[in-house]
């Protein structure tokens, strides 16, 4: 689940982690691209693009406590072709999520039964063209139930995995007045399945989203619109970390997100909407006791229908495992 406690070679080692920060950012073309409004009406909620890597698949029976902060920070938005749009423009966000995780020793279909809840608190400064706006508060309520695996042996190492039903409920806040926004004013589906390979001091990890978006029936009314419903999309973390000293992890992340179908106004799809976007940089993971600290890097390239940027996600993780297991 965004991260669960593990006892793996006689150690703990977290899950991963995950900060989202429901954004709704409108105002770079609300603002400052008026012609293009149609096409930019709606974006894509923020997902998990980065927040987890290092040793995600992992999870025992226990309680797990995380705090994300991140930094976001990017001065250029990307067209539907991967050009910059010209103008002056900075985007500027600063999150932090709690995150409470429990896996439980109650077996389904051979996984352990979880479940988790995040809390995101949010600060948006946004600068366009001369023009400033900005949010802050408490983001959309985020939980979920699912199934941890225990870690078996295949082939020289151990494969563990995971799968979460994540949904996100109205509750952050938000205002149809104002183009800039924390709530996404709508549900949103985000399940996942995490996968993690470890060989020696060498592992590999993967995490896979499907996100879906219901109809927001008061969009910024500022397009003038009855309806707005942000299209599907396909978001995946991924990462190779080496044990490179005693409870040191150093190593390569990335994410990618891929939306599938067009965003829709009025309950009409809108062409050339489609986000795209891919973040690579470094990782280091440091590990004491029950405690791990994260600090995570990423430049964003291949962007299309969005801003391009710059993030840094820091993690601080508590483990405390069951006995039983």
């Amino acid at each position: 689940m965004k991260a669960l406690a593990n006892t793996h070679g006689g150690r703990v080692v977290p899950v991963g982690g995950r900060t989202v920060a429901r954004l709704i950012v409108l105002a770079f073309v609300a603002l400052a691209l008026p012609s293009l409004c149609l096409a930019q009406a709606v974006k894509l909620p923020a997902v998990n693009l980065g927040e987890t890597s290092f040793e995600d698949g992992f999870g025992l029976p226990g309680w797990l406590m995380q705090e994300f902060p991140d930094v976001y920070v990017a001065d250029q938005l990307r067209d539907s072709n991967g050009n910059e749009i010209p103008g002056s423009n900075r985007l500027t966000t600063y999150t932090t999520t709690t995150h409470v995780a429990y896996v439980s020793n109650y077996r389904v279909l051979g996984g352990w039964l979880s479940g988790e809840v995040l809390q995101t608190l949010v600060d948006v400064d946004l600068k366009t063209n001369g023009t400033w706006s900005r949010a802050s508060g408490f983001a959309d309520l985020e939980f979920g139930p699912g199934l941890q695996w225990a870690p078996k042996k295949v082939g020289p190492g151990v494969f563990v995995h995971r799968l979460i039903f994540d949904v996100s409920v109205p509750t952050g806040s938000y205002n149809d007045k104002q183009p800039v926004n924390i709530g996404n004013h709508c549900v949103v589906f985000n399940p996942y399945y995490a996968v993690t390979y470890e060989l020696n001091k060498i592992e590999f990890s993967t995490r896979l989203h499907y996100l879906w978006n219901s109809t927001n029936d008061d969009p910024f009314v500022g397009f003038g619109l009855r309806n707005s419903q942000a299209g599907q999309a396909v978001h995946a973390n991924y990462s190779v970390s080496y044990e490179a000293w005693k409870d040191v992890r150093i190593g390569f992340n990335g994410y990618w997100l891929q939306q599938v179908t067009d965003d829709k106004v009025n309950g009409v799809a809108v062409p050339n909407s489609r986000e795209r976007t891919v973040g690579l940089g470094p990782g280091l993971q440091v590990h004491r006791r029950n405690i791990w600290y994260n600090l995570h890097a990423y430049q964003e390239t291949d962007v299309r229908n969005r801003a391009s940027g710059i993030k840094v996600a820091a993690r601080i993780t508590i483990a405390l495992s069951t006995a039983e297991h």
